[in-house]
């Protein structure tokens, strides 16, 4: 049970989103702006309230979520949600050049008595390798351009978002295989929070395998394109839902539901 309910967060607190018309993140395009303008990834700390429904058996869960300068390399992410019967972790730590991006090592591990799993993933960009330490191998793929892992593509899309794209893709290094998520804008809206009315951007996951599956996920524009909510529909009926309560942003607070 505990797998499922983590799938909630995982979806953007590790979702599994090829395409279309617009391109990725270009350096040769982006090295044409003024620095000021640039979009830029700055540090953050969330509270986030994660529900799991399947039929009448609601589960909800609390979960933080963290991004800091990193010691060792530019960022680290990390996400932690805790519960009577398990717990989650899970941390990226990348650079980003160009505003792309690059993931350096990943971690994720859960305890508890229903659901135990642990694996790390190390990259290797001058050789274009991926090293998987708890199996003593390399992945069977080479690094292709603009991979993120189950994470850093979390804070790719805020990239995105921040330089005006409408559409983006990443393939994502799963394990020892690739996948690949879509994305498109659907617009902007008000959203009603504890904050009062914010603005957010809506964005939904498309090539879904099945049109009884839906993924929207809405982003607070002037609070430097945090997530405040995710709402996520299986094929089966199951429902998740992601509901920001609060976060601090270089001195400004957000509240949210």
């Amino acid at each position: 049970m505990f797998k499922l309910i983590t799938t909630a967060f995982l979806f953007l607190f590790t979702t599994n989103y090829c395409f279309s018309d617009a391109p990725l993140a270009n350096p040769n395009t982006i090295s044409e702006q003024s620095e000021s303008s640039k979009p830029r990834l700055t540090p953050y700390s969330a509270n986030y309230e994660v529900t799991w429904k399947a039929g009448w058996f609601p589960v909800t869960v609390k979960a933080t979520r963290t991004l800091k300068v990193s010691e060792e390399f530019d960022w680290t992410l990390s996400f932690e949600a805790y519960s009577s019967i398990a717990d989650l972790s899970e941390i990226s730590h990348f650079n980003v050049e160009n505003l792309v991006i690059l993931p350096q090592k990943y971690r994720y591990k859960t305890t508890g008595f229903l659901s135990k799993s642990h694996r790390s993933q190390e990259f290797n960009w001058p050789e274009k390798k991926l090293w998987l330490p708890k199996k003593e191998v390399w992945a069977q793929y080479e690094l292709p351009e603009y991979l993120q892992d189950n994470m850093s593509y979390q804070e790719q899309i805020r990239l995105e978002l921040m330089a005006g794209k409408k559409q983006f893709e990443y393939p994502i290094a799963y394990k020892n295989r690739l996948k690949h998520y879509y994305f498109e804008v659907v617009g902007e809206s008000l959203l009603k929070t504890k904050q009062g009315k914010i603005t957010v951007i809506e964005v939904k996951q498309t090539h879904l395998k099945s049109k009884k599956e839906s993924t929207r996920i809405w982003y607070a524009k002037d609070y430097d394109h945090l997530m405040v909510k995710l709402a996520k529909v299986r094929s089966n009926g199951d429902k998740n839902t992601i509901l920001l309560k609060n976060a601090q942003l270089q001195g400004r607070t957000l509240l949210g539901f």
